[in-house]
């Protein structure tokens, strides 16, 4: 047997590639990037080496599942963050389309997310047409739920917002705003005015109406969920929020450029019982975060599965459907080693616990 057969996949992750290594091929390997420093084409070179060395090392490492072990892990599984529709732009489908999906691979519960408007208001009508479903296939309904996006759109960091969406049935997160973050417009769009919300305050300390949220979600028992914003600012007003009393709180897409965390503040992250999303977008499709399917299993093996909540953070038109992209997710896991009962918890046992439902 080739030594390389022999590697684990642990082994595989952490795998180094000498300077001594990239000199011998580096005038074999070429780059469609004009002109680059010696410095990038090295860093390039061994980027390429160690993904390439994993994906085919990973063939032969031992690994092995079925669809059926696919169908019984997407049973009953739940995705915390599920774009929906109702959008002012095009998406791959409408909430009653995702809703069905769910239910017709029998998972248990979807979180559905919206950007400028509260996704919550629209979950009794989804909840009506999940009961129709049910009783038309003889089964349980899916379990629904919504939240509210501090957008603009909404206010931005406004407590009444809140407090309006309290008698939505299936009401259960709040998220801190996203495309309106001065973070999320300096980082993505080149945006260097300052302008967007801001969720400190001038001598970076959480702000008065951004407390005032905390208290709401404390006294409701809502989950509160990071936006766009860095490590630095997030970890803040978390600290503010657990001094409040919110018992559940969540990092979004932690891999993400506009909320990166890392592995490093994710431990720490989970020192203080803070779950940590693990998006499908993020390790599956364009644009890659981090290394994507890589970083996931890296994310997971160093930090713990009993930290992380599965999000699809599908919708986008582009992409594949949400359930179709859930059982990719799995599958890819699975082939970089994460085992049946780590996934579990991931899709199953985190996210009911940290939505409150029963096991």
């Amino acid at each position: 047997m080739d030594a390389h057969e022999k590697f684990d996949l642990k082994k595989l992750m952490s795998i180094e590639v000498s300077q001594e290594r990239i000199d011998r091929i580096k005038d074999t390997v070429v780059f469609d990037r004009g002109e680059i420093s010696e410095e990038v084409k090295n860093f390039l070179i061994k980027e390429q080496i160690r993904f390439v060395n994993i994906q085919y090392a990973r063939f032969l490492a031992g690994i092995h599942f079925t669809q059926e072990d696919v169908d019984e892990l997407l049973t009953g599984s739940i995705d915390i963050h599920a774009h929906g529709g109702s959008e002012p732009f095009e998406r791959i489908c409408l909430e009653d389309q995702l809703v069905e999906d769910c239910m017709n691979v029998g998972m248990k519960a979807v979180v559905i997310k919206t950007w400028y408007t509260p996704s919550a208001s629209r979950n009794a009508l989804l909840m009506k047409y999940a009961e129709k479903l049910a009783a038309e296939q003889e089964k349980e309904p899916i379990r629904i739920f919504g939240g509210i996006t501090l957008n603009q759109s909404v206010g931005g960091l406004n407590p009444n917002a809140v407090e309006r969406c309290l008698k939505y049935p299936g009401f259960k997160y709040i998220w801190l705003p996203m495309v309106d973050s001065y973070h999320h417009r300096k980082l993505i769009y080149d945006d260097l005015t300052g302008a967007g919300i801001h969720i400190l305050d001038a001598n970076g300390k959480c702000k008065p109406e951004l407390k005032e949220i905390f208290r709401i979600a404390a006294d409701n028992d809502i989950i509160v969920a990071s936006g766009h914003y860095p490590y630095a600012e997030t970890s803040v007003v978390f600290e503010e929020a657990k001094k409040l009393g919110v018992k559940h709180l969540e990092v979004v897409h932690p891999a993400h450029i506009h909320s990166k965390t890392t592995i490093a503040q994710m431990k720490e992250y989970a020192k203080e019982n803070v779950m940590l999303m693990l998006s499908g977008l993020g390790t599956l499709c364009f644009p890659l975060h981090e290394t994507g399917p890589i970083y996931a299993a890296q994310m997971i093996q160093e930090v713990g599965a009993d930290h992380f909540v599965y999000g699809s953070d599908f919708g986008q038109i582009h992409n594949p459907r949400h359930v179709i992209g859930n059982r990719w997710m799995i599958q890819i896991l699975l082939a970089y080693g994460i085992t049946k009962e780590e996934i579990t918890k991931i899709f199953k046992t985190n996210p009911s616990k940290h939505l409150g439902l029963a096991e």
